[in-house]
């Protein structure tokens, strides 16, 4: 048994590091990891993580934000206070690690140091590491104050590698459960409350209504599109939590109707049932910027869907730069109406990225990543020696 505390900055409705970590802890509970997860307040995912097993706690975390500089006179207060809960802890369950579920948390490696225990470090962020001057000191920070450093993607692993600061760091995909998706069934009733009648085609996105994942160039791709095709519908499942992510939407649906594309464009929120989602849609599109991993292309491709995505940031690499779904670049709405139009167009070669997606995605199979991080667990605490 290894006791292990992860660290996690929310617990939101809707959060890809959320649900990375229930997935990994989904297959390493039964493998003989004992989890404890401390959040800093409640919300809804503490059910979640409870129904696979794990303890939930809360503490007082001290989230570092991209604008806050190290300067900052709350900081090294809060950063305080939150080692010094965060280590109370960990000497109360007698914790044998502490993996951190995402980089904007530096107590974890603090309080990790001052039990003397093993840190692992998730790096979940995106690829856009700037203010330089700020990363290079984070990077030194990180690498110091972590035995391990999981980074989601190649893409990822380049912020500590241009500072070479790599010596720690391993690639590790998110874990998805692929046979989930693969075995989602088309189901005539989602598609419907998607938006999409009986014998139109769906094209869809999913993920948070937020400014990073450029809906902007969806919207405007969706009316290239449908100019072109009219039995064509679209779909953004997403939620909007925060007031500036409720005004994102509000300028979204307005962009909408100035193109003339709203009412065939449907807002279907937050949906739990991604994989019979992916399994509604004849094509998946994601138009983020600078994206870490991409969650939901992984998902997409576990679905066997045909995809467009973003050249830039991970998003080429898992689709490995056009050879398991098109890329389009970013910001171009006419680059990714091109893209999907070609897989509408071409019923073909949709059925075949989407045949060889769905090979590829095995390498993000949630039991193949459980092993790597179970294994590496045990090497941390001598177990595996």
């Amino acid at each position: 048994m290894v006791r292990v505390l992860y660290l996690n900055p929310f617990s939101q409705e809707v959060s890809g590091p959320d649900e990375s970590l229930r997935g990994l802890l989904g297959a390493l509970i039964p493998d003989g990891v004992e989890a404890h997860v401390v959040l800093p307040a409640p919300g809804p995912q503490v059910v979640r993580y409870e129904a696979l097993g794990a303890t939930v706690h809360f503490a007082p975390l001290a989230i570092l934000r991209r604008r806050l500089s190290f300067a900052a006179a709350a900081y090294p207060a809060s950063l305080a206070r939150a080692t010094a809960a965060v280590a109370g802890l960990a000497r109360r369950l007698g914790a044998d690690i502490v993996h951190t579920n995402m980089e904007v948390l530096l107590e974890g490696g603090l309080a990790a140091k001052a039990c003397r225990i093993p840190h692992v470090l998730h790096y979940r962020g995106n690829t856009l590491d700037r203010p330089k001057l700020v990363f290079d000191a984070l990077a030194r920070v990180w690498e110091a104050t972590a035995d391990q450093i999981y980074c989601i993607s190649h893409a990822t692993a380049g912020v500590f590698e241009r500072r070479n600061r790599a010596r720690k760091v391993e690639v590790l995909y998110n874990p998805v459960d692929v046979a989930t998706f693969s075995r989602a069934e088309r189901s005539a009733d989602v598609r419907r409350a998607l938006g999409a009648a009986p014998g139109q085609r769906l094209v869809g996105t999913v993920g948070r209504v937020h400014p990073r994942k450029d809906l902007e160039t969806f919207v405007r791709a969706a009316a290239l599109v449908a100019a072109e095709a009219a039995d064509v519908r679209f779909v953004i499942v997403g939620t909007a939590e925060s007031p500036d992510e409720r005004a994102y939407e509000a300028r979204i649906a307005a962009l909408a109707r100035e193109l003339g594309v709203a009412d065939r464009l449907t807002f279907a929120q937050a949906r739990r049932d991604i994989p019979a989602v992916m399994a509604a849609l004849d094509a998946f599109v994601l138009c983020s910027r600078h994206e870490g991993f991409g969650r939901v292309v992984a998902e997409a491709m576990a679905a066997a869907r045909p995809i467009v995505v973003t050249d830039e940031g991970a998003l080429p690499e898992l689709v490995d730069s056009g050879r398991l779904g098109l890329v389009a670049p970013p910001e171009d709405p006419a680059g990714f109406a091109g893209g999907i139009l070609a897989l509408l167009r071409d019923a073909d070669r949709a059925a075949r990225l989407g045949r060889e997606a769905a090979e590829a995605a095995r390498q993000f199979d949630v039991q193949v990543v459980a092993r790597r991080v179970s294994a590496r667990y045990r090497a941390l605490v001598g177990l595996g020696r």
